[in-house]
């Protein structure tokens, strides 16, 4: 089983036991959470999730929580990058790969992600969507999702072939 694990850019407040902490948030069950964990699945964290997430620990408490959550956050982004962490980053898309689907955008942020909701794709949603169909082409034969509560984004499951 392959995960592509994403993050709602409002719901998570740092990467201390990203995991746990992100679950939480989203109200995804205990159960689910070590499901996947103990299955053997790969986590991949996202460039634009990392990015959102800074912008928001930046952007939410006093400076004094805000130095302490930067610091565990720093702390957890390494640990993926050196392979210390249960999760792994994706690499920043090159310009080659933006320029394939960047084209893209102006529709995607025009139209309405779902009937109820006034909000276009954001770019880094959708940057998030290509690396979804970068995995899948890559591992045809496992599961690939986008794991998220926004509806939108949970519509991206490919099934083993």
């Amino acid at each position: 089983m392959f995960v592509l694990f994403i993050s709602s850019y409002s719901s998570v407040l740092s990467f201390l036991l990203w995991l746990h902490l992100f679950a939480f948030s989203q109200g995804i069950p205990l159960g689910a959470r070590y499901k996947y964990a103990q299955s053997g699945c790969t986590f991949l964290l996202p460039m634009a999730t990392i990015l959102e997430t800074g912008n928001h620990i930046a952007q939410n408490g006093d400076g004094t929580v805000r130095k302490k959550i930067a610091i565990r956050f720093v702390e957890q982004v390494k640990a993926a990058f050196n392979g210390e962490a249960p999760w792994r980053p994706t690499a920043f898309p090159n310009t080659a790969e933006i320029l394939l689907w960047i084209d893209e955008f102006p529709d995607q942020a025009g139209k309405n992600k779902a009937p109820d909701k006034q909000e276009g794709t954001s770019f880094g949603d959708l940057s998030i969507i290509e690396e979804f169909r970068k995995s899948c082409k890559l591992f045809p034969l496992s599961e690939v999702f986008i794991w998220s509560l926004d509806r939108d984004l949970q519509n991206y499951h490919q099934m083993p072939t």
